[in-house]
């Protein structure tokens, strides 16, 4: 019998052997979504194919210093264990999670049942965005993913349906500006932290930055900057972010990670545009 309290999950993949190199968990309880829950997955020697890059744009560069899956389970594990699974596709999911466990020898005789949202509408995640007037530009993003496939299921729950004649104006993914489908993501040097000539009296010396959104500076200007003053930029929002910028067009997964973490009692704080100006100007009194 549907539950209206379950974890909708989705997995990201650096090899055909389906080693992942992010996850997003979306809880809703009470067919309430709580929060959303996305990190990055060092896949085993950090190893990648093309083919995967392609499709979700995640590198070598974003994942080299993230957990793997080993040390990140432990974070997941009671979740899989207490709510049934929803994911989009959920055979290719549920295959990853148990290849994963398996090449680092971790029983999974507990995992709960998965079920499929793409079962049930027989329309891929991108076309029941359209169809529902949901946004997705940031499709192979695992933690919006995520929580476009709680939201799906809900809608399932609760008897609302997707609206296919608006399935005629929709664009394939590959024919659409590359700026409509995702910013770009920091990668490469700026995410590699540097103390040497930071003041030890900043106030973002040693301290994990992430940034989300569109801001009048450039992201990659902005993020070098705060680099200069000693931060550590992440890509992903975790227990142990400090500081997240957000601008215009934030990433809706990121967004609610940060609040759920919030709400949870994490020391995290949240500026904006006007900080960054201020900042810029040497300004850090509201910091």
């Amino acid at each position: 019998m549907p539950t209206n309290s379950f974890i909708a999950v989705d997995f990201e993949t650096a090899t055909s052997s389906k080693m992942a190199c992010q996850i997003g968990v979306t809880i809703v309880e009470d067919g309430v979504i709580k929060g959303t829950a996305v990190d990055y997955i060092q896949p085993p020697e950090n190893k990648y194919e093309k083919g995967c890059i392609k499709v979700h744009h995640i590198t070598p560069e974003q994942t080299m210093s993230a957990p793997t899956f080993d040390k990140i389970w432990p974070y997941y594990e009671e979740l899989f264990e207490k709510y049934p699974i929803v994911a989009h596709n959920a055979p290719f999911d549920e295959s990853v999670l148990r290849a994963n466990l398996d090449y680092y020898g971790i029983p999974h005789n507990n995992i709960a049942k998965f079920i499929c949202t793409y079962q049930i509408y027989s329309l891929s995640l991108d076309k029941l965005c359209w169809a529902f007037n949901l946004h997705d530009d940031q499709h192979h993003d695992a933690g919006f993913d995520s929580l476009r496939c709680a939201q799906f299921y809900k809608f399932y729950l609760e008897g609302v349906y997707p609206d296919l004649s608006r399935l005629a104006n929709y664009i394939p993914e590959e024919e659409r500006p590359a700026k409509i489908v995702r910013h770009d993501s920091l990668k490469g040097n700026v995410l590699r932290k540097d103390l040497t000539i930071a003041d030890s009296n900043n106030p973002f010396y040693n301290k994990k930055v992430v940034i989300t959104g569109v801001f009048d500076i450039d992201r990659n200007e902005l993020a070098q900057k705060l680099k200069s003053f000693g931060a550590d930029l992440d890509t992903g929002i975790t227990k142990r972010t400090n500081f997240v910028f957000v601008g215009q067009e934030a990433g809706p997964a990121k967004l609610a990670k940060l609040h759920s973490l919030i709400a949870e009692g994490y020391s995290i704080r949240q500026l904006g545009q006007d900080d960054v100006t201020q900042i810029l100007n040497g300004d850090y009194s509201t910091i």
